[in-house]
């Protein structure tokens, strides 16, 4: 979360405020004893929205809070809620680690109240390697510190249960799986991703450890050069350490670490044991395909950041599955684009926005919205120029899968239907489909490249010296 740099007014009221944020902000207030004097709503967060908050108490002095509410939702599988994360907040306190401290939980709505770490988590800002590296460092050294602290009594709503980490891993499989099951709306990369995790499932030795669910970049504080807190504790559960390095190295494809393989050499040595590599590229599968199951679900979300994520984090899924699995696959060539009779319409209306809209504007919500509008447009300018070619390949690709079966469908509509079929009873090679969507990564990249920007060739960063990550796409 990335609290906004625009503070209210002191105030008394919160007339603004719609649904339960009145009565939550009566509650925070009530539970610091006094009234709240500012609040300043963060950025980020796809499950809840949060608040920093100073309440002015009686004396005068200031306490600094913060405040995560996830509004009402249709009841469903997802076991991930904030009085779950209060149960994490709890398991945590005393740690010798750098993060909030819970301060309350409300007995009804689903919020909690911790303390306010200082810092920013704009990581992606700094321009000084050497600080950007040993803030990475400091992070790796507080995850070890957490996966040395014993979890046989954790308890977590929705949580796996047994003595290994095949156990919990198994039960986050199964959540996730749920959560995929339950959108209603099939789609083959997944399913084939969830049988190949389900049938490389690791069963080492060690203790099941707490993870953060979701460590690295953009989830930590920093402050004069230094962590000040790991935050968004959200998807913690019991399980397996290499998982937070495989989320750690996600989260580095976004916003980068200089060098991310000396991080790992950092948490080697803060915990005293050498990473299992093997491990950690089967949980960038399962990271992975988490990504792309929320994505999955968020069909209401802002159309620019789904294309813009659909292109990346498919392909990163495909590079993850070719890495564990250690087949390489091959990745085709760009389709040749040419402008047409409607090339000049985008590039004009892409002129406005930016020489007009965004030029005259001092509404950062105007901005955010054209910048967006941009995206899309220049996604549709895409599609333009290649659509038909794209529809065309990926009916070919399909076609030449489905022959080795017999099940090829007459049209692109009826073949993707048959590979989804195809996939699911486990007709097709594993490795002729991975090429497949390889290729089917390629042409969604392409149509999204234009929209995406410097991360449209972005890949997971290696995990030692010596070691190359993900596939080179064009």
């Amino acid at each position: 979360m990335v609290v906004g740099t625009t503070s209210h007014e002191p105030t008394d009221t919160l007339g603004a405020s719609e649904g339960d944020e009145p009565s939550l902000f009566q509650w925070v207030a009530t539970v610091c004893g006094g009234r709240v004097h500012s609040s300043t709503q963060a950025s980020g967060g796809n499950r809840a929205r949060s608040w920093a908050i100073d309440v002015r108490r009686p004396d005068g002095e200031i306490a600094e809070v913060f405040l995560r509410y996830a509004p009402p939702r249709p009841p469903g599988v997802e076991p991930y809620t904030t009085h779950r994360e209060a149960q994490v907040y709890r398991a945590i306190a005393g740690l010798n680690i750098r993060a909030p401290r819970l301060i309350a939980e409300h007995p009804e709505i689903q919020a909690i109240l911790t303390d306010r770490a200082a810092g920013i988590a704009e990581y992606r800002r700094l321009t000084d390697a050497p600080m950007k590296q040993a803030i990475a460092d400091e992070v790796m050294t507080d995850l070890a510190r957490l996966h040395a602290h014993p979890a046989a009594d954790i308890v977590l709503d929705g949580g796996g249960q047994g003595p290994r980490i095949a156990d919990h891993v198994a039960t986050e499989l199964a959540i996730w799986r749920a959560m995929y099951d339950e959108a209603g709306r099939p789609d083959p990369l997944l399913d084939l991703a969830f049988s190949w995790l389900d049938d490389n499932l690791p069963d080492p030795d060690g203790p099941v450890v707490l993870v953060h669910g979701d460590a690295g970049p953009g989830n930590f504080l920093f402050q004069a050069g230094h962590l000040t807190a790991l935050i968004d504790w959200e998807l913690a559960h019991l399980g397996d350490p290499m998982e937070d390095l495989a989320w750690f190295s996600m989260r580095c494809v976004m916003e980068p670490v200089p060098d991310f393989a000396a991080s790992i050499a950092a948490y080697e040595r803060a915990s005293g044991r050498k990473i299992d590599r093997q491990r950690i590229l089967y949980h960038r599968v399962l990271v992975s395909t988490r990504v792309v199951v929320i994505r999955h679900r968020n069909v209401t979300g802002e159309p620019a950041h789904a294309i813009v994520s659909r292109a990346l984090n498919r392909r990163l899924l495909v590079e993850a599955l070719s890495d564990a699995s250690g087949i390489a696959v091959s990745w085709p060539a760009p389709i040749a684009a040419s402008v047409t009779d409607r090339s000049s319409l985008f590039a004009h209306v892409l002129d406005d926005l930016r020489e007009v809209v965004v030029a005259r504007s001092t509404d950062s919500q105007v901005i955010a919205k054209a910048k967006n509008a941009a995206k899309v447009v220049k996604y549709l300018a895409a599609w333009d120029r290649l659509g038909a070619q794209v529809e065309a390949a990926e009916h070919q690709a399909l076609n030449m899968l489905l022959a080795r079966d017999g099940s090829a469908g007459e049209g692109l509509q009826a073949a993707r239907q048959s590979l989804l079929s195809a996939i699911q009873t486990q007709r097709v090679n594993f490795a002729d489909a991975l090429g497949y969507f390889a290729g089917q990564a390629v042409r969604d990249a392409q149509l999204a490249s234009d929209a995406s920007g410097g991360i449209a060739g972005r890949h997971y960063p290696a995990l030692s010296p010596a070691s190359v990550s993900g596939q080179e796409t064009p």
